[in-house]
């Protein structure tokens, strides 16, 4: 199971056995129902075939006894008198005679036609009796019954038999031992008025009914026989005629014996049994073996087996050529990826076809091919690498050993340099202490100013209060100015007011002086209206009474007017007095002040600003030695540190030195491993 050629077929070979099998078993098993129901219809549909023309020919026998019997009554149409005139019996008989002929000569199988009267009331060999002499029917003298007792059934039972029964019977089949030929009996009972007045029957040849149920064949060796309806047999081909059943086969006794499993097929046995009554109560039973009737499906079963079995030869030879197809290509791509562990990385023949392949063996091939082609690229850069590497080192080792050389003569420079930065040290503590002093001198000359430019700040203060409290009095003066100016223009507007007032009185003392005299000229129409006009006349009265108050009211207030606009011209000289006393005195003086104090704002200003320039100038001076005062602190820091570092230099360039000697062996290791690495590529065959 190495090879996946084996695999594929192995799994194909698998799945198809799996699903042939599955199928198989679903087409044998849906196969086997069909057919096997089929069989069992064909079997039924046989049987009722074989059924039908039994009964045909039964219903044949007994249509044409029961014409006859029909036939006989309607001939006997005085019952009475038939049972006492011998000649009206005869009469009647002969009346018959054509009827039966013609009925037992177009019955198949009809070997006798016979009409039998009551012997009771009737001539013991009254009747007809037609019996078949070759292909013709001749009349013979019917059977005496004085010969026989009632009992003796074996040679008068085929009339007391029915007569007894009361009602139409199919007797047993019997040996006619006079002609030598086994028969089978229709016998009809005739009653009137529920009295006996004989029988009509006929004898049919037996073998006609033997040939029908033995010609009736299934498959190879099935048959067919037919029992009557005590399932005593009467025809069969492997035993005798008045064979019970039941002593012969039990089982087909048992299913007879069952009403139920009529018209069904019984599979129970190695033997196939169907059986179907027929209308006159015989059973035509259909036995066949087992093996035939499902023969049909056992061949069914083989062909679908077979057609199996030729399937999984047809897919083990797809799936060899298959697996051999799919293989090939996996082979391929495996010898290629056997190349690559090798190292051989030279381009194969096929390399393009495998890469053209849709499927996964193309997709695996294409892989391989970028792996292979990253491989390439991935030792080009390692060779190229180890090539730059290679060369990197030897300058290394040429810089290793031109640094070393320079490190030692920077040691010696170095040790000679912290010596000369020793000495400037000094020097420079020195230059620091002389700045220190002129520090403190520059110092105490910036706080004398400081205290200068506060003095002049101060006089710049009070100078600016002063030109602000003068800006503020003239500026409230001002505007009490401008107030009371606003305030006397509108007095002077509402002593206008006061003259309007002296103009409604004059307007009021006019209507006054018109309502008097419409009071009058009212009186006097009154007067003239007499006593109609008493009441208008009262009203004259109170309007010209009205009219006298009215005139006294306006002298009171043309009084209290003209006094108001005396004290409103009195107030309006006053404040033109004190306005020109605002405008010409108080407001110059503010201006004065106003000017003085600006004046003395301007000095201060000039003087702080002096001072502040003075100021200025020493801190400059102070910064300049402050910065100077660092400056040379730094340096001297920096010559300190500079030393300092200069030592370092020298000690750490001496293991510089030591640590190049160290580099140029780490160099000398790295190009072994160049070496190695160059080996390796080697071994990459491109």
């Amino acid at each position: 199971m190495k090879s996946l050629t084996v695999k594929i077929i192995a799994l194909v070979t698998t799945a198809a056995l799996l699903l042939s099998v599955l199928i198989g078993v679903l087409s044998i098993s849906t196969s086997r129902r069909f057919t096997d129901e089929q069989a069992k219809e064909n079997l039924l549909i046989s049987t009722y075939n074989y059924a039908d023309d039994m009964d045909l020919m039964l219903y044949m026998i007994e249509q044409s006894v029961d014409s006859l019997s029909a036939m006989t009554l309607s001939t006997i149409k005085d019952f009475s008198k038939f049972k006492s005139s011998e000649e009206y019996v005869d009469e009647c008989t002969a009346a018959l005679e054509t009827a039966a002929l013609t009925l037992a000569e177009h019955t198949k199988g009809a070997m006798t036609a016979y009409i039998r009267y009551n012997p009771e009331f009737t001539d013991p060999t009254s009747g007809l009796f037609y019996s078949k002499s070759g292909d013709s029917f001749e009349a013979l003298e019917p059977t005496d019954f004085s010969m026989y007792d009632k009992s003796d059934l074996a040679h008068v039972g085929w009339y007391y038999i029915p007569v007894n029964a009361g009602e139409p019977i199919w007797m047993d089949p019997y040996l006619n031992e006079n002609i030598n030929v086994y028969m089978i009996s229709y016998v009809v009972p005739l009653f009137i008025d529920g009295e006996s007045v004989g029988i009509v029957g006929m004898d049919i040849d037996f073998s006609v009914i033997e040939e029908a149920v033995n010609s009736a064949k299934v498959y190879d060796s099935g048959y067919t026989y037919l029992t009557n309806a005590s399932d005593m047999l009467l025809v069969h081909k492997e035993y005798d005629t008045g064979t019970m059943l039941s002593e012969v086969d039990a089982d087909a006794a048992a299913l007879l014996a069952d009403p139920e499993k009529a018209d069904t097929v019984d599979t129970s046995s190695s033997t196939v049994k169907v059986y179907t009554p027929l209308h006159n109560g015989m059973k035509l039973v259909l036995t066949v073996p087992r093996a035939e009737l499902f023969t049909n499906t056992y061949s069914m079963i083989v062909r679908i087996v077979g057609a199996i079995i030729l399937a999984l030869l047809i897919v083990m030879v797809v799936a060899t050529i298959m697996g051999s197809r799919m293989a090939k290509p996996i082979r391929q791509v495996t010898g290629i990826v056997q190349n690559t562990a090798a190292f051989d990385f030279k381009s194969t023949a096929g390399g393009d076809k495998l890469c053209s392949l849709n499927d996964e063996t193309g997709d695996m091939a294409r892989a391989v091919r970028q792996m292979r082609k990253e491989l390439r690229k991935m030792v080009n850069l390692i060779s190229s690498s180890c090539t730059a590497l290679n060369e990197n080192i030897d300058n290394l080792l040429q810089s290793s050993n031109h640094v070393n050389m320079m490190t030692e003569n920077n040691s010696a420079v170095t040790e000679e340099l912290s010596a000369a930065m020793m000495q400037t040290s000094d020097s420079t503590d020195k230059i620091k202490e002389t700045i220190v002093r002129l520090q403190q001198n520059a110092q105490s000359i910036q706080q004398l100013s400081g205290e200068s430019r506060k003095l002049s700040q101060g006089l710049t203060d009070n100078a600016e209060r002063l030109s602000e409290n003068t800006r503020e009095a003239t500026r409230q003066t001002q505007s009490m100015y401008e107030q009371v100016k606003k305030d006397t223009a509108i007095a002077i507007e509402h002593s206008k007011a006061v003259a309007k007032i002296n103009e409604l009185t004059e307007a009021i003392a006019r209507i006054s002086e018109q309502t008097n005299l419409l009071a009058l000229n009212a009186s006097i129409e009154a007067a003239r209206a007499g006593e109609a006009g008493r009441g208008f006349s009262v009203v004259a009265t109170e309007i010209s009474a009205l009219a006298g108050q009215t005139n006294q009211t306006v002298e009171s207030i043309n009084s209290t007017v003209a006094e108001v606009h005396t004290a409103v011209s009195d107030m309006v000289k006053c404040l033109d007095t004190l306005m020109e006393f605002i405008n010409n005195k108080i407001l110059p003086d503010y201006d004065s002040f106003n000017t003085v104090g600006h004046k003395y704002q301007e000095d201060s200003s000039v003087m702080s600003a002096s001072m502040s320039q003075v100021a200025d100038s020493i801190r400059e001076l102070v910064d300049a030695l402050n910065e100077i005062s660092k400056t040379v602190s730094d340096i001297n820091d920096m010559v300190r540190e500079s030393s300092e570092g200069i030592q370092r230099i020298a000690e750490e360039t001496s293991d510089m030195a030591e640590e190049t000697g160290n580099n140029s062996q780490f160099a000398m290791n790295s190009k072994d491993t160049v070496q190695e690495l160059f080996s390796i590529v080697g071994q990459f065959k491109m």
